[in-house]
């Protein structure tokens, strides 16, 4: 069976002075499964774990498996309800060209937009993204915990924070004088889900990054030509951008709280962050990344073998003293 590199993500519940959720995350998880709603068990019924996600389409907490120690594992799955299949068709009439149709979804299917597989431990997430994203993930368990099962205690969201904001780091961040956002080359984007406009392909087709293209338009630039090259000659782009904040005639310093409120979404892999507290690491923050060959079937990952990985990645953090 072929294999995919991808890129298990860390994250981890940011509690804060009012937690939303008194038991750990993995635990709250693990309990909203067990609610029922109207006599059947939110585990035990797909529809009770869909949830219309107002920017994305709609998202479903799909396989889930929740282990004897504890540990949660999960598959989210996107799809647009509107959203048919594009397919070209060779014109019987004609040799000249093919013929762009859309077909009608077949009865009780729908067309998928994206995938993310996830393990939690604990408050600890670790995540790996097929074009459906750590935010996503974050509204979702707000709208599981929150308001379909009363497991929360306040209505908040609930953030999942990567390594590069968590406790001491972000006491070294409390004089952020500059960001920088370095992406990766940006290549011709892979096809596994079709949404060139929501997520571009990193150069080692390793995860999702940031966007290059929306950027460029965001800034009035006429991006057909860039796209025309990077497929015609295989072209590629690369964009480095500062971003400082003034405060009259003086650079504003962020703290730590606020650089992670405006970065939190931001890939860690396209992120460097300079300020007062760590210089001495030469601008950059320790990152918790693991790349990983997971089974592929046809253009998604094999959810066993996701699964593996996981398990995996969370032991060699456990041994390290990362996670507990």
């Amino acid at each position: 069976m072929p294999r995919k590199t991808t890129r298990i993500h860390y994250r981890r519940l940011l509690r804060g002075s009012e937690p939303a959720i008194a038991a750990s995350l993995a635990a709250s998880v693990g309990a909203s499964f067990k609610h029922q709603i109207e006599g059947a068990a939110v585990s035990d019924d797909v529809r009770l774990r869909t949830y219309a996600d107002p920017d994305h389409g709609t998202i479903i907490l799909n396989g889930r498996f929740p282990t004897p120690t504890g540990d949660i594992f999960g598959e989210l799955v996107r799809f647009d309800p509107a959203a048919n299949i594009s397919l070209l068709y060779q014109n019987g009439q004609t040799a000249a060209e093919l013929e762009v149709r859309d077909m009608v979804k077949p009865n009780d299917a729908e067309v998928l937009k994206g995938m993310s597989f996830f393990l939690i431990r604990g408050d600890h997430v670790l995540v790996i993204e097929q074009d459906l994203t750590s935010a996503m993930l974050e509204r979702y368990m707000r709208w599981l915990l929150c308001e379909q099962c009363p497991i929360a205690h306040r209505n908040v969201p609930l953030k999942l924070i990567p390594k590069l904001f968590l406790d001491d780091e972000v006491a070294k961040l409390k004089d952020v004088s500059l960001v920088r956002l370095k992406p990766a080359p940006l290549h011709p984007p892979g096809l596994e889900f079709g949404d060139p406009d929501e997520t571009i392909h990193t150069e080692k087709r390793v995860s999702a990054s940031t966007n290059i293209l929306a950027i460029l338009k965001a800034a009035n630039f006429d991006t057909a030509l860039i796209e025309k090259l990077i497929q015609r000659d295989g072209a590629s782009v690369q964009l480095n951008l500062d971003i400082t904040l003034k405060s009259g005639r003086n650079r504003y310093k962020l703290e730590g709280e606020q650089a992670m409120a405006m970065l939190r979404n931001v890939p860690e892999d396209d992120l460097i962050v300079l300020g007062d507290g760590v210089r001495k690491n030469r601008g950059r923050l320790e990152r918790l990344g693991d790349q990983v060959d997971i089974e592929r079937k046809g253009n998604v990952l094999d959810r066993k073998d996701a699964w593996r990985a996981l398990r995996e990645a969370a032991t060699r953090y456990r041994d390290a003293g990362l996670i507990e």
